[in-house]
């Protein structure tokens, strides 16, 4: 049998776990260096198998082994407990793994990912998409995204957890997608029709910790780290000193799995500045190496987008340069920033924001807070703008919805025109746009936080965890995220029974983005910035050989009396204006305008 540790680690996750052999039976391999013996229990059969240990890795093939067996690894002859690279545990994180099929009949061989400049991102939980809550029925609404004009969707975790419902980042079976959402072929029947409408599928994936409940990878091998600790949950042990080299593989192999297995299209790395590694060499370089060797060896493009909490300037550059090699990044600074104008004084995160002043910075220098992932985090000395082509900004997010203790979206703290106005900002700067489900038809259902754990304790723990993590909310009202009613208020129904003026809004936005970007307008490089922040004036003003644009926003406090205004959808957004002036008196308070002159 070969040696695992000499598989290129682009190539792992194809020994990793249970795989069909073409005689019949499959083929096991687990990573559990601490362990001297694992074994194989097939459910089924009753069987109980040894696997030979090679290195740090337990393998061995088994005969008459079929599609659907279950089974459970016994380590060093303990209970029976999950395989760590499972594809599958259709009874719960608890129960056994079952033995998948690799094979898919795929239809999107001339599929190709969108430009990075061309993306218009939607970000989605399964379970709340829909009403039925799974990877097939959100098929169904591919045509209705489709139609809205975005081209991407970025899906919350999938990684099974303990429970009926979660928001994902509790994950503890990191290969098996959730059986909540249905079984694997049903995540790779969604990615083939995604790329039949036109739409790439980016998936969030977490690598700074491992979930309270169900997580049994300490039983198995080094896997958690004994000194490194989230409040989340435990943290992996990437720079143990003797294991931390396989155990930065394991989760590169991963992060190729969903590429190659299921053909998604992009990685979001959740928190990646909570991924403690104190190795020379991080492992988020390493993952990032790993995915484009694959890429490489592939033919496929794919792209890497990081959680950074705030902008990190070597995030975007290759790992060849000392960087990590990743091709975007989320930035919160726009969406607090925005937030600290029209709700000053409420603060949806533990750093604080400016009103006016900082969105006035984040316009002109694209971001306020900074840091790398060793460096200190926080506000700095401002040089030059920074190309925000590789920053992904949005107005909400599940973070923004969810961790407010009602779950209230935008127009519900604010107003319709204020989201209008936040919107036209967010479609038509320079960076990458990204909105949140429902957020188009501004849907009035909350999207709450939810969980469905079975331990009391740990219930418990999630109910004054959330109180510590927020302090600065009223935690009175609301439903306990422990309540099933939390989650099923969440889904956001049919975008027919939402506002379709506003639905509207954001088409005519994505049409108006596109056209600007065939134009060569929207990019930092043309771009000049302008405020009156005594009146609260954002003017976005882009000068192109082939023509000029202007987006004219005027924000105020919401809570300011009579000053919301309805905008016209039906009117076109896109106007022949000879005269792109933006007096004070020609805009309202939370009103927004677009003029393009030829």
């Amino acid at each position: 049998m070969k040696q695992i540790e000499s598989v290129l680690s682009a190539q792992l996750h194809r020994h990793l776990g249970a795989h069909l052999t073409e005689q019949g039976g499959a083929r096991f391999c687990v990573w559990s260096p601490t362990c001297e013996t694992v074994d194989v229990h097939l459910v089924d059969s009753g069987s109980v198998i040894r696997l030979t240990m090679l290195g740090g890795y337990h393998v061995g093939v088994i005969d008459q082994v079929r599609e659907g067996d279950h089974y459970f690894f016994r380590f060093d002859g303990g209970p029976d407990r999950p395989d760590p690279a499972s594809r599958f545990q259709p009874d719960g994180v608890h129960g056994p793994s079952c033995v998948v099929a690799d094979s898919f009949d795929w239809s999107d061989h001339e599929w190709k990912l969108p430009a990075r400049r061309d993306l218009v991102i939607y970000e989605l939980h399964i379970g709340a998409f829909t009403d039925e809550g799974t990877f097939d029925s959100a098929i169904n609404r591919l045509a209705e995204l489709a139609d809205l004009g975005v081209n991407a969707i970025e899906i919350m975790p999938v990684a099974d957890w303990a429970g009926r419902w979660n928001w994902g980042y509790d994950g503890v079976c990191m290969f098996a997608p959730s059986r909540n959402y249905g079984p694997p072929e049903g995540l790779k029947r969604l990615v083939d029709a995604a790329h039949q409408k036109g739409l790439a599928v980016i998936l969030d994936v977490v690598y700074n910790h491992l979930g309270p409940e169900g997580n049994y990878l300490g039983q198995s091998g080094p896997y958690l780290s004994s000194e490194h600790h989230t409040v989340w949950g435990s943290a992996p042990n990437f720079d143990h000193p003797d294991h931390g080299t396989e155990l930065r593989r394991f989760f590169a192999a991963n992060a190729v799995y969903w590429l190659d297995e299921f053909h998604i299209d992009g990685l979001r790395l959740d928190a990646i500045h909570c991924m403690t590694d104190r190795s020379d060499r991080h492992v988020v370089m390493e993952i990032s190496d790993t995915v484009r060797e694959w890429s490489f060896e592939s033919g496929r493009s794919v792209m890497l987008i990081a959680e950074s909490n705030v902008y990190d300037k070597t995030m975007l550059i290759p790992t060849a340069d000392g960087g990590c090699g990743f091709d975007a990044q989320w930035s919160d600074d726009f969406v607090h920033s925005f937030f600290s104008v029209v709700r000053p004084g409420e603060q949806l995160c533990h750093r604080t924001y400016r009103p006016l002043a900082d969105l006035d910075q984040v316009l002109r220098m694209g971001y306020v807070y900074a840091g790398t992932l060793h460096d200190q985090r926080g506000r700095g000395p401002l040089v030059d703008r920074v190309d925000t082509s590789g920053l992904i900004y949005n107005i909400q997010n599940h973070d923004f919805i969810g961790n407010h203790p009602l779950g209230q979206r935008l127009h519900q703290l604010t107003s319709l025109d204020t989201q209008r106005a936040a919107a036209t900002l967010l479609m038509l700067s320079p960076a990458i746009p990204m909105l949140f489900m429902g957020e188009e038809f501004a849907c009035d259902r909350p999207f709450g936080f939810f969980v469905d754990f079975g331990d009391a304790a740990i219930r418990q723990s999630v109910v004054e965890g959330r109180k510590r993590e927020y302090p600065q909310h009223d935690w009175s009202g609301g439903h306990s995220p422990l309540d099933e009613s939390a989650f099923y208020q969440s889904k956001i129904g049919p975008h027919e029974a939402g506002n379709q003026s506003m639905r509207h809004w954001y088409q005519t936005l994505i049409r108006v983005r596109r056209e600007w970007l065939a134009m060569k307008l929207i990019d930092d490089n043309r771009l000049s910035v302008e405020t009156d922040l005594s009146t609260g004036l954002f003017v976005l003003r882009y000068q192109g050989v082939a023509g000029s644009a202007t987006v004219a926003v005027r924000l105020s406090d919401h809570r300011g009396g009579n000053d919301r205004v309805e905008i016209d959808c039906d009117e076109p957004l896109l106007l022949d204006s000879r005269d792109g002036s933006t007096s004070n008196r020609q805009l309202l308070p939370n009103h927004a305008k677009v003029f393009a002159t030829a």
